[in-house]
């Protein structure tokens, strides 16, 4: 999996999510990808997304990659598995 953040203004999270949404939907059967997101000053967020490769990144305009060790300690699941969402993160 291949991780990549930006901060980003909350108004511009949905754009994003359905762009995660498709391509989730589209190419990842085994529902890896995740879609994430923590709290900043208002109205900014940082949003970080997992994706398979790095020809599904490349969607994802002025997300920069990150280190699984970058990722938050309590992020807020936007899209993608519940189940793998809380086993990455509970086990962090």
């Amino acid at each position: 999996m291949i991780w990549a953040k930006k901060r980003i203004r909350v108004s511009d999270l949905r754009s994003i999510e359905l762009l995660f949404r498709d391509q989730a939907e589209a190419f990842d059967k085994h529902k890896q990808m995740m879609l994430i997101a923590v709290d900043e000053d208002w109205p900014m967020i940082t949003a970080f997304v997992s994706v398979l490769n790095e020809n599904l990144l490349s969607s994802y305009y002025g997300f920069d990659f990150c280190t699984r060790r970058e990722l938050p300690s309590a992020p807020t699941l936007i899209a993608g598995c519940r189940v793998r969402f809380c086993r990455t993160f509970e086990s962090a």
